[in-house]
C-alpha cells in the first residue's frame, strides 16, 4: 500500500513538474518580448552586450562540476537505504568541496578583474568601467550562492520537483515586474544587476526552507570521508568535462567576440542564444522525467528492445514538440524579430536558425545520453564533449574576424553537427541501439508531415506580409492546426493519438464534475 502512495506520489511530482516547466517557459517567452526590447531601449545595446558579456564569463567559470549530480544519486542512493545519517555527513563533505571551489574561483576573478582592459582591448574605457562593476556584483551573488547548488540535487532526490519549479517561476515573475518598476522611474543597469541578483538570492533561501520543511537532511559539517570523497571525483570527473565544454559553445562566446567586434555584436548573439535557450528548455522540461523509466530498461532482461522502444517513443514525443518550434521559427521568425526588436536586429533570425535547426535532430535522442549516465558511461559523452568545445573554439576563432557574430552562430551549427554524428555512433556501437531502427520510427516516419508544415507555413507568411502583433498572432495560431492536422493523419502513430485524446478526456471529465459540483451547490 505504501509503494503505492508513494508511486501516486511521484506520478503527481512528475506531472505537476512538467506542467510547471511549461509555465516557466511560457513566462520566459512573455516576458522576452515584452520586456526585453524595452529594456534594451532604455539602458543601450551596448550597456546590455556588456550585461551578456559578464554573465557569460561568470557563467564559464561558476559550474559545480558534476557535484550536484553526484549530490542528487548519492542522496537517492543512501534514501532507499533509509540512511539519513550518510545524508547528513555526504552533505556535510560536498559542502566543504564547494567552498574550497569558491576560493579558487574568486582569485581566478580578482586576476580577470585587474586585466579586463587587456583581454578585451575592444571596449571602450567606460564600457570596461561598466563590466569590471557589474562583475563584481555577480561574483559576489554566485560565490554566495554556489555552495546552496545542493539544495536542487537534494529536491531532486526527494522527487520535490514541483517546489524547485515554483520556486524559478515566481523568481521569473518578481523579477521581470521588478525591473520594470525599476528602469520606468530611471534606474539603470546597475538597477537591473541588483534586482536579479536579489531575487535569485532569494530563490536559493526559498529551497532552503523548502529543503528544512520537506526533507529530513541536515548537513553534518564535521564529516570527512576520504573513500566516499573518492567516488564522488569518480562519479563527477566526467560530469565535469562535459560541463567545461559545453560552456566552450555558448558561454566563451561573447568573450571571443568582445576580443574582435565589440559589444553590439555580443548583444545579438545574446538575443540569438535566448531564443536557442527556449527550444532547449523545451525538450528538457519533457525529457528531465525519465530517469528512472530508462534505470528499469537498463535492467531489464530484455534490456536493448525497452531500451529501443522507449528512445523512439520519448524521442517521437520530443521530436512532434520541438520541430513544431523550429520550424515555427524557421517561417515565422524574421517578421517576429522585426516586430520584437524592430530594424537593425535581422541578424538575430539568422543567428537563431543556425543555433537551432541542428537540435531538430539531437534533442530527440535523449533517452541515449541519459542511458550513458545509468550505465557509468559518460566517458564517451565526455571525449566528445572535449572534441566539440574545442573544435566550436577553433572555428570561431576561424570565422569571427571575417564574418562578426554570424561566423559565431556558423560555428555552432557545424560544432552541434558534428555532436549529433558523434553521439550516434557512441550510442550504436558503446550502448549497442539499433540506431537504424530509431532512425526509420522516429525522425524518417514523421520528416512528411513536419516538411509539408514547413512549406505551408512559408506560403502563409509570404502571401500575407503585414507588420503587426495580431496579424502575427492569427497566423502562429494556424500555423500549429496545420501541423497538428498533419501529424494526425500523417506521422502519429496509435500509442501518441491515445496520450492527446487521453489529455483532453480527462479534461473533460474534469470539466464536468466541477459543473455537477455547483449544480449540487445550488440545490444546496
Amino acid at each position: 500500500m505504501s509503494d503505492n502512495v508513494s508511486r501516486r506520489s511521484s506520478g503527481w511530482q512528475i506531472k505537476a513538474g512538467a506542467i510547471m516547466s511549461y509555465v516557466i517557459i511560457a513566462v520566459n517567452i512573455v516576458a522576452s518580448l515584452v520586456y526585453t526590447p524595452w529594456m534594451i531601449s532604455v539602458i543601450g545595446e551596448s550597456t546590455y552586450g556588456i550585461y551578456t558579456l559578464a554573465t557569460s564569463l561568470i557563467s564559464l567559470f561558476m559550474m559545480d562540476f558534476g557535484i550536484s549530480a553526484a549530490t542528487a544519486k548519492f542522496i537517492a542512493r543512501y534514501r532507499a537505504e533509509g540512511n539519513v545519517e550518510k545524508i547528513n555527513k555526504f552533505l556535510g563533505m560536498v559542502y566543504k568541496l564547494y567552498l574550497i571551489i569558491d576560493v579558487i574561483i574568486a582569485a581566478v576573478f580578482v586576476v580577470i578583474y585587474f586585466n579586463v582592459d587587456a583581454i578585451y582591448p575592444t571596449l571602450a574605457a567606460g564600457e570596461a568601467t561598466v563590466f569590471k562593476k557589474i562583475l563584481v556584483i555577480i561574483i559576489f551573488y554566485n560565490l554566495i550562492a554556489f555552495p546552496f547548488s545542493t539544495l536542487t540535487g537534494i529536491l531532486n532526490a526527494y522527487e520535490n520537483f514541483f517546489v524547485m519549479k515554483l520556486a524559478g517561476c515566481l523568481n521569473k515573475i518578481l523579477t521581470v515586474a521588478a525591473t520594470f518598476v525599476a528602469l520606468a522611474l530611471g534606474g539603470g543597469i546597475f538597477a537591473l544587476v541588483f534586482i536579479h541578483v536579489g531575487f535569485n538570492l532569494l530563490t536559493v533561501l526559498f529551497r532552503l526552507i523548502m529543503v528544512k520543511k520537506n526533507t529530513p537532511v541536515r548537513a553534518d559539517m564535521t564529516s570527512w570521508d576520504k573513500k566516499e570523497l573518492g567516488q564522488i571525483f569518480t562519479f563527477s570527473m566526467w560530469a565535469t568535462v562535459v560541463s567545461i565544454m559545453s560552456r566552450l559553445v555558448f558561454n566563451i562566446t561573447p568573450s571571443i567576440l568582445a576580443m574582435f567586434v565589440g559589444a553590439a555584436e555580443i548583444t545579438i548573439f545574446g538575443l540569438a542564444s535566448t531564443l536557442e535557450g527556449y527550444v532547449f528548455t523545451f525538450s528538457e522540461g519533457i525529457n528531465g522525467l525519465f530517469l528512472s523509466k530508462t534505470t528499469r530498461a537498463s535492467l531489464s532482461e530484455n534490456r536493448d528492445a525497452e531500451l529501443l522502444k522507449l528512445m523512439t517513443r520519448v524521442g517521437r514525443i520530443n521530436l512532434s514538440v520541438v520541430a513544431l518550434i523550429i520550424v515555427g521559427f524557421a517561417v515565422a521568425g524574421q517578421e517576429f524579430v522585426l516586430l520584437w526588436l524592430g530594424e537593425g536586429f535581422e541578424n538575430v533570425y539568422y543567428c537563431g536558425i543556425l543555433m537551432i535547426a541542428p537540435n531538430l535532430i539531437y534533442f530527440p535522442q535523449q533517452i541515449g545520453r541519459t542511458m550513458l549516465v545509468v550505465e557509468d558511461k559518460q566517458r564517451y559523452q565526455a571525449i566528445i564533449y572535449i572534441i566539440m568545445g574545442v573544435f566550436n573554439v577553433g572555428c570561431a576563432f576561424a570565422l569571427v574576424p571575417f564574418m562578426g557574430v554570424l561566423g559565431s552562430a556558423i560555428s555552432i551549427a557545424i560544432t552541434y553537427c558534428l555532436r549529433f554524428i558523434l553521439m550516434s555512433v557512441v550510442f550504436h556501437r558503446v550502448l549497442k541501439i539499433d540506431m537504424k531502427s530509431f532512425y526509420i520510427n522516429c525522425y524518417l516516419k514523421m520528416l512528411l508531415p513536419i516538411i509539408l508544415t514547413g512549406a505551408v507555413g512559408f506560403v502563409i507568411f509570404r502571401f500575407f506580409v503585414i507588420h503587426s502583433w495580431l496579424v502575427l498572432l492569427v497566423k502562429c495560431c494556424v500555423l500549429p492546426l496545420v501541423y497538428f492536422g498533419l501529424m494526425w493523419l500523417l506521422g502519429w502513430n496509435k500509442d501518441e493519438k491515445g496520450i492527446i485524446t487521453g489529455f483532453f478526456g480527462s479534461l473533460g471529465k474534469k470539466i464536468r464534475g466541477r459543473k455537477k459540483d455547483k449544480g449540487s451547490d445550488g440545490e444546496i
